[in-house]
């Protein structure tokens, strides 16, 4: 009889019954790792960490990292088998914190998950409380693995005791001056710790605001920038101001500026943009007006004559019409307007505060008695600085919060200087261009690992608390000081806690509810001082007028600005902002020359960019300087004029600031350059910065080079069903019209064979309302239980990304790099189509004989100085949706809340879904992300550090599926279970997504739209209110409204 008795193994090494399988059977218990073995582990840098790899991660990471208690410092790991009370694994944390990097200024919401900040958001409750992208991506920077992991000196690593020797003995020297060097300082204690080193202090900005606050100082007696009051403004003229993405706070201003532009309160802000570069802000100006460089000054002065009633001379025709229509609406507007120009140029700003006092908006929208703490850049002092430097004047060189050896304007002077100085300490967190050229580096805590007080404007402390213990062996740069200048409170934390109550002490640190509070809530009152500014001082623009009158530019100019997402280079290494689109080019990953259509002609340059079309490289040359980039054709870019965003060209020299910094191949390989060094992205254009660019030359060098757009079309060519707009004045003319009957946003209807006008004719005009067509059985969502829905407002929206970025996070949305992008493989749940305006239509083409389909062709062209509309666009979650009628396994589904929803395991990755998606809204997974070599450059889930920033409560999906926006319904369901344990109704003020959080235009809102009592509700009945493709009869739960301009 044959031996029936199976044998069963779990591996081949049982079954061979291995030595090391009778060790291992030995052991009840897996041996313990060390921390730093496991991190070193140089197989976690090329494979994908499995699940019971990432829960051994997770018991260590968190011993070493665990969370930062929200009144309490950190002092050493708290192990999880004594958990911290208020961590509870699965539920999220949420601290008040600060965000300031000399560019941008927020109070923020961090969202932690079992001790690991995951989230950035906006603190809406403390009025400062708005993020733009920037600020949102920030929170990858703290699992950056290219920090610094401690102290060096002579580039050796060191301990901070030798560090902090060596910095004290170079103090005490008496061989020259000891300087540090700052960005701007808004921290009142840290000031007080610098004060304490008893040595210079010279503060600058990336971005240079001294004419505009120097101007301030000399008219009315303030040296500081004024704070604009933008929600007071009735009118806004600005000259090349991009006060949306990046002038002054712009974080901030853009909340202000949307509060007046919505037409349901019977008026509408008007907003007047001279520019020479399609700005972010300029796509969202009611009137936008080309011009050059050369001429801001003199449009200033022509403003400023127009509103004395005197002639304006110097300018073409179209712009002495514009000025002239803006100098009317100003002066109907005194005192609620706001006039402000870009330019550091003393005599532009002279002008325009003559025109801002004119207009009696000082005291009114632009307040100089609590003015801003910002921009207190000396540009006189720095300049100083480095000839001192460079004539071996400089003992020690203390840098901060800055990076001057790359965005200074004439930081070759500086790098030579540098070398003359004996000792050199930097401060910043990476090996970057400041800190790889510095003798001893003391790298300080990322922010999100700190504690500071922050003051934007007096009356006001706002604090920055730590959401995790630091990752690395850094320090408070506050401390730093504080042990260097030997103070009698070495403990940052102490001293700043001293500041608030002298009485302070570690025994009562949780006992001050003051401090609580202000720990709880982001900020505090405090006594508030005030300046005293003269504003009827008389201002002399004379001369300021003769000399901007005098300018002449070249045939060529150039303009310098700066990026929504990449900022003055801060966040250059940053993957997920790299690969957040251009608001305005819809470009990723690169920087290049923009330029008008014109100029590009006749220089005979590719206008047509794409997957197979590369871009023409040009030589932009600029006195001595010059640099080679692609060009990109700009609609809105004057003739006569080239644009180059700054923050670009980091790690020129190498040096280790972040692997994401650096162009990639086709393979996802870093391309090197003939010197050996990786191919940074773009150019470093902030030398430019220091010449007028008046008088510049533009060459072709025959060259081809590809750029990553995620958009190629510029219109939407006549297609009225997609994008509505209309004016300020034809709405109000019929607002009080139903929706669906305003000419501005006519219900569409479909023509039957049918006599529905009973006119005896069956034709045309037989039309019934879409709504009668329906070839699907509709889900019964209408009135039962919850139907979760969104509106978006076109007229509010500006463009900026901060939504697409705030999904990618939230949404563990792959990155997956330009050679990706450029096949259109990008993964984006959400992506903002910016339309321009074109000058052709169907009913010129029918005048003028030419057929409809070359009709349409033609106004696929965007007029020369277009006007814009930023329109997000994501999943609709149809009722009727056509995605879930052909999956052939029923992986994407119909919720009974409104959600189409998708289930990862089910789904096979037939693409059909995609295919009969008529928005173009879901992503399909080409390859697995976050395993794939290719992508280990660019993608943080590659990294064992920076892939602690994806969401547990969102799925990481694997090759061969699709994904799309779920209008976050891990939020949904959180929110649900928080009303139902408060037992509360689910209102608006307790549930949103990622993107409506993010939005701070407050276009985007999310809610019930069977809550009769919602937000989206009552937008949703709004007669501005319609669905993108309406005619197509598929029932989306997201409503866009009608776009109005005051035009």
């Amino acid at each position: 009889m044959a031996n029936t008795k199976k044998q069963y193994w779990s591996a081949l090494d049982e079954l061979e019954q291995t030595d090391a399988f009778h060790e291992l059977q030995g052991k009840e218990f897996k041996e313990k790792i060390p921390v730093d073995k496991f991190l070193a582990d140089e197989k976690l840098d090329s494979s994908t960490t499995g699940r019971r790899d990432f829960l051994k991660f997770m018991g260590f990471s968190l011993t070493a990292a665990t969370l930062a208690a929200c009144e309490t410092p950190v002092i050493k790991s708290i192990p999880y088998i004594n958990k911290p009370a208020e961590v509870t694994p699965g539920v999220a944390n949420y601290y008040a914190s600060t965000y300031y990097d000399g560019l941008d200024y927020s109070s923020v919401l961090v969202k932690t998950r079992e001790g690991r900040p995951i989230f950035v958001q906006g603190n809406d409750s403390t009025g400062l409380g708005k993020a733009n992208a920037r600020v949102i991506g920030s929170v990858l920077g703290v699992y950056d693995s290219a920090r610094l992991a401690g102290p060096s000196v002579l580039r050796e690593d060191a301990s901070w005791s030798a560090l902090d020797s060596a910095v004290k003995d170079a103090l005490a020297s008496n061989s020259g001056r000891h300087v540090i060097l700052s960005k701007t300082i808004l921290s009142p204690s840290s000031q007080k710790a610098i004060d304490l080193l008893g040595i210079e202090h010279v503060q600058y900005d990336s971005i240079s605001y001294s004419a505009l606050r120097n101007v301030q100082l000399d008219v009315f007696g303030v040296n500081a920038v004024p704070a604009y009051k933008f929600h007071n403004a009735e009118v806004i003229v600005s000259i090349a101001a991009d006060f949306l993405s990046s002038w002054l706070t712009s974080t901030n201003i853009e909340s202000e500026y949307a509060l007046l532009r919505s037409p349901e309160r019977g008026t509408q802000s008007k907003h007047f943009q001279f520019e020479s570069t399609m700005t972010m802000t300029g796509t969202n100006a009611d009137v936008r007006t080309m011009i050059k460089p050369s001429e801001e000054g003199m449009v200033a002065a022509g403003l400023l004559a127009a509103i004395r009633g005197s002639k304006v001379t110097n300018l073409d025709k179209k712009v002495v019409s514009r000025i002239t229509a803006a100098a009317k609406s100003l002066k109907a507007s005194k005192g609620k307007s706001i006039v402000i120009a870009g330019a550091n140029d003393y005599a532009t700003q002279t002008i325009v505060a003559s025109i801002n006092q004119e207009l009696e908006n000082y005291g009114k929208t632009i307040d100089l008695e609590n003015p801003l703490n910002a921009c207190k850049g000396d540009d006189v002092a720095v300049a100083k600085l480095i000839a001192d430097m460079n004539s071996g004047k400089i003992a020690t060189l203390i840098t901060y919060g800055c990076n001057p050896s790359y965005d200074l304007p004439n930081a070759v002077e500086f790098n030579s200087g540098l070398e003359r100085v004996k000792t050199s300490v930097c401060m910043n967190g990476f090996s970057d261009e400041t800190a790889s050229r510095s003798t001893l580096i003391a790298p300080d805590h990322h922010y999100l690992e700190s504690w500071n007080d922050l003051c934007l404007n007096s009356g006001r402390i706002d604090i920055v608390q730590p959401s995790i213990e630091p990752m690395f062996k850094t320090r408070a740069a506050q401390e730093s000081f504080l042990i260097w200048g030997e103070s009698e409170t070495p403990d940052w934390y102490t001293f700043l806690r001293e500041q608030y109550n002298s009485s302070y002490s570690p025994e009562s640190m949780n006992s001050d509810a003051d401090w609580n509070i202000a720990v709880h809530d982001g900020n505090m009152v405090t006594k508030q001082t005030l300046e005293s500014p003269d504003y009827k001082s008389f201002i002399d623009t004379t001369l300021a007028v003769k000399e901007v009158l005098n300018r002449k530019g070249g045939s060529m100019e150039l303009a310098t600005y700066v990026k929504g997402a990449i900022g003055v280079g801060h966040h250059a290494a940053n993957p997920i902002l790299q690969e957040t689109p251009d608001p305005v080019t819809k470009v990723t990953w690169d920087n290049y020359v923009t330029m008008a259509k014109a100029d590009m002609d006749v220089m005979g340059l590719n206008t047509y960019i794409a997957q197979e079309n590369a871009a023409s490289v040009v030589k932009v040359t600029s006195g001595s300087l010059s640099v080679e980039l692609p060009a990109f054709m700009q609609p809105g870019q004057k003739p006569g004029t080239v644009s180059i965003a700054l923050g670009y060209g980091r790690g020129s020299n190498g040096e280790n600031i972040g692997k994401a910094a650096f162009q990639t191949g086709t393979r996802g390989e870093h391309i090197i350059l003939d010197s050996g060094l990786p191919m940074p992205i773009g150019a470093n254009v902030f030398p430019f910065t220091a010449l007028d660019n008046y008088d510049i030359t533009v060459e072709p060098t025959g060259a081809e080079y590809p750029l990553a757009s995620t958009q190629l079309h510029s219109t939407y060519m006549g297609r009225e069903s997609v994008v509505k707009e209309t004016s300020l004045e034809e709405f109000l003319a019929e607002s009080h019209k139903n929706k669906g009957d305003a000419s501005w946003n006519k219900a569409p209807k479909l023509a039957v064979h049918e006599d529905v006008n009973k006119d005896g004719v069956i034709d045309a005009r037989d039309k019934v309302d879409t709504k009668e067509f329906d070839l699907w059985n509709s889900h019964p969502v209408e009135s039962v239980g919850h139907r979760w829905g969104m509106t978006i407002d076109l007229t509010t929206c500006t463009g900026c990304s901060s939504c697409v970025t705030a999904c990618h996070i939230e949404n563990n949305v792959s990155v997956v790099g330009k050679d990706e992008v450029l096949k259109h493989r990008d993964m984006h749940w959400i992506r903002i189509d910016r339309y321009y305006s074109s000058d052709y239509s169907l009913e010129k083409g029918e005048d003028e004989g030419v057929g409809v389909i070359e009709s349409y062709g033609l106004m696929e062209d965007p007029s020369e100085n277009p006007q814009t509309v930023h329109m997000p666009m994501m999943c609709q979650h149809c009722n009727h949706a056509p995605c879930e009628s052909v999956c052939p396994v029923a992986a994407t589904t119909h919720s009974n809340e409104g959600l189409n929803q998708m289930t990862y395991n089910r789904c096979i990755g037939t693409r059909y879904c995609a295919n009969n998606c008529p928005y173009k809204v879901r992503r399909f997974n080409w390859f697995n992300y976050k395993g794939y070599a290719k992508f280990e450059n660019v993608n943080p889930a590659h990294d064992s550090l920076a892939r602690l920033i994806l969401n547990p409560d969102v799925t990481v999906r694997a090759r061969g599926v699709m994904e799309k926006c779920s209008l976050c319904v891990q939020r949904i369901q959180s929110a649900k279970l928080d009303a139902k344990k408060k037992q509360v109704k689910l209102t608006d003020d307790l549930i949103s997504c990622a993107c409506s959080d993010a939005c701070a235009a407050g276009a985007i809102s999310f809610g019930d739209l069977n809550d009769t009592d919602s937000k989206v509700y009552k937008e949703s009945k709004n007669n501005r209110s319609y669905h993108a493709l309406e005619e197509i009869g598929v029932k989306p739960n997201v409503f866009y409204m009608t776009k109005v301009r005051n035009s």
